[in-house]
């Protein structure tokens, strides 16, 4: 699936967005919605997916708790998926899932994603796919005062230095953005991205040839139990190839573990190559 505008753009605006408006999606945004649905069937690992859009009539104005992660006011619109199962399928998933967030983001609707979810919600998904995730959908209202709140406690607009997530050789040397050149922009709109908890999991190391060595710390045991830094990784992944594209920086995906020297807790799982 491709964007219609610039990545950065869409990637700049997202914002994790907990009330909506109970008024439907106009018919035109539902169609382009589905239309970006129907072309997003394949992870760049090569796993099949397959995403929807479920409509769920919630009661007008009650705040609904779908999982853990506080309180939607009307939501009605939901991205949900399956993917088939491998070792790499929570990456590709979060990096489908992302690319739809974006276009939705393009049209002018707010999104949130939900790692924590009670699939009793959505009995239309069948088979023995994967769904680690789902985003809501829909058109934004003003946010209220203990979204406010929430955002503030849980530091949702918050992203650390960008020396805690990119180095050059090994993770003893961090990549300043003059050293970056023509990458600056594509990790720093990996930096931008939305992860579980905010945790912000990604941490990036830049080999020989602009390789870069994608890997994942774990900060919070309960998400990583639960895959969702795997997910987390995959929307890095989405981020950094549509900025890298945007500047015709082509590339390919490709699980080649360089054996670096790790820091506690940090685990190898993809790399980008320039092709």
């Amino acid at each position: 699936m491709h964007l219609n505008g610039p990545p950065s753009q869409a990637i700049r605006a997202r914002r994790s967005v907990r009330n909506y408006s109970p008024e439907a999606i106009p018919p035109d945004l539902l169609r382009q919605l589905n239309e970006a649905c129907a072309d997003t069937t394949r992870s760049p690992f090569g796993e099949t997916a397959s995403f929807q859009i479920i409509e769920k009539p919630f009661k007008r104005g009650e705040p609904v708790k779908l999982g853990n992660y506080g309180l939607q006011r009307n939501p009605r619109y939901f991205f949900v998926g399956s993917i088939t199962r491998s070792p790499t399928a929570l990456m590709g998933y979060g990096y489908l899932l992302e690319h739809l967030v974006l276009r939705a983001t393009e049209l002018g609707l707010g999104t949130c994603w939900m790692g924590y979810f009670n699939p009793e919600f959505f009995p239309e998904v069948t088979g023995d796919g994967l769904t680690p995730a789902i985003a809501i959908v829909g058109k934004m209202e003003k946010p209220r005062i203990g979204e406010k709140i929430m955002r503030s406690a849980i530091k949702a607009d918050k992203r650390k230095d960008r020396s805690t997530f990119f180095f050059d050789g090994d993770f003893d040397r961090p990549l300043s953005r003059s050293d970056a050149g023509e990458y600056e922009n594509p990790l720093e709109m990996l930096r931008l991205g939305p992860s579980s908890g905010n945790t912000q999991c990604w941490r990036i190391v830049r080999g020989h040839g602009n390789v870069f060595h994608f890997h994942m710390r774990i900060v919070k045991k309960k998400y990583h139990a639960a895959g969702m830094h795997h997910v987390d990784i995959g929307i890095a992944m989405a981020h950094f190839e549509l900025a890298a594209r945007e500047a015709s920086l082509d590339g390919e995906w490709r699980v080649e573990d360089p054996r670096l020297a790790l820091p506690d807790v940090t685990e190898y799982r993809v790399s980008w190559f320039p092709v």
